[in-house]
């Protein structure tokens, strides 16, 4: 099998039908399909079976308890016999070219990643609005430069399974943010990457999309991911070699996009709770982030760098109004 892509699905059943159909009839052969039904309580459920009858040497189904899209992923990644691995998930779709084009690059360059561009579209009744994507999707030169403005999500990426042999670098379970813990843990691990400028993934923003829904507790799973990280980088023995990078992509996390999240929790308690462990963060890990070669230029490093204990309340309040629904 030279290509497994992971599905995690659950209660996707309006959608489901499009994504598994744009996986049926990708032009490369030798891939499999691996369905993990995350404990949907819709028709989800019987839509994979019914395409596993149908398709039997293409499609795999694991029904389990709901878990979250982590815990799935990673019982994939356990099953999945491709040479490569990818994700999707399973309210997009893919063009029937990709799997083929991206495993052929990634073998003729001899790397053991390889990354697409993407579309990304607002979903309204029976048409599509073009958005403007997120994360520099980009040629890497370097490993070090995977590290600034990437895009975590998987499911534009094909990984080596070879790669994903150890299971202390794939997704953080139980938490949200999951593709920032596994995009960084596998920085280091790679020899080779490889890039496709076609955009074969068209991924979809809707109403109901987990990044669309402030679930304000979980705002604060950002920082067991950022340990989780941190950890991993120490007890690998890779932080001292990539400490400015993994240093701009923490601290960029933490006073851009959390912090914007934050900003619209709207219990006041655990938003200044959430503060003050960005302040600890911030403190015990970053301290001299001002420094870093990386924060030199642009608004957004002006930004971060003005950012102190005793105004980040202020900038909280500012983001709450200014940043987009």
């Amino acid at each position: 099998m030279k290509v497994s892509v992971i599905v995690p699905v659950y209660n996707t059943e309006a959608y489901l039908r499009k994504c598994l159909d744009s996986l049926i009839y990708q032009t490369l052969q030798d891939l499999e399909i691996v369905l993990i039904d995350d404990g949907s309580t819709d028709d989800s459920g019987a839509i994979m079976e019914e395409y596993r009858e149908k398709y039997p040497d293409k499609v795999r189904v694991i029904h389990k308890e709901n878990g979250g899209q982590g815990i799935a992923r990673n019982i994939g990644i356990q099953e999945c016999r491709g040479e490569y691995i990818g994700f999707m998930d399973s309210d997009d779709y893919v063009d029937v070219h990709m799997y083929e084009t991206m495993y052929n690059k990634a073998v003729e360059a001899n790397a053991d990643y390889a990354e697409c561009r993407y579309r990304y579209v607002k979903s309204i009744d029976d048409r599509e609005e073009e958005l403007a994507t997120y994360g520099n999707v980009r040629d890497h030169n370097t490993l070090k430069d995977m590290f600034i403005d990437p895009l975590v999500s998987p499911w534009n990426k094909l990984y080596k399974k070879t790669v994903l042999e150890d299971s202390s670098s794939w997704f953080t379970e139980g938490v949200i943010y999951e593709d920032t813990a596994f995009f960084l843990k596998q920085i280091p691990l790679l020899s080779k990457t490889a890039f496709i400028e076609d955009a074969f993934v068209t991924h979809i923003l809707r109403g109901s999309s987990t990044m669309s829904i402030n679930k304000s507790k979980k705002v604060g799973d950002i920082f067991v991911v950022l340990k989780d990280i941190l950890q991993f980088y120490e007890e690998r023995g890779y932080k001292e070699k990539y400490k400015q990078e993994l240093e701009y992509f923490c601290v960029k996390i933490l006073l851009c996009s959390s912090l914007e999240r934050i900003s619209k929790v709207k219990d006041k308690i655990l938003r200044k709770q959430f503060l003050r462990e960005t302040n600890r963060m911030m403190r015990e890990h970053f301290n001299d982030y001002r420094n870093n070669p990386y924060m030199n230029k642009g608004f957004k490093s002006l930004y971060m760098k003005m950012i102190r204990p005793w105004n980040i309340d202020v900038v909280c309040f500012f983001l709450r109004f200014v940043s987009k629904v």
